[in-house]
């Protein structure tokens, strides 16, 4: 649900983005990163989709815990 809106927003942001030579970054990175976080953020999905509908909440609990760790030590 929330993809559509961030699609849109960064469409919108690219449209106003700088791509000259001096910018660092090239329209052709921007695309090969914006389509790998894409693929790998589809594929966690699932995964993460396919765990809870086996009910094997305590696989989604630990994943839960250790990216809550990740984030609070690294925030």
């Amino acid at each position: 649900m929330v993809l559509v809106p961030i699609l849109g927003a960064n469409l919108l942001s690219l449209k106003d983005a700088d791509f000259s030579a001096g910018a660092g970054i090239s329209a052709i990175s921007l695309i090969v990163g914006f389509l790998a976080a894409f693929v790998v953020g589809l594929l966690a999905c699932r995964w993460m989709i396919k765990i809870v509908n086996k009910g094997k909440l305590i696989w989604f609990a630990a994943y839960c815990l250790v990216v809550g760790l990740v984030a609070i030590v690294f925030a």
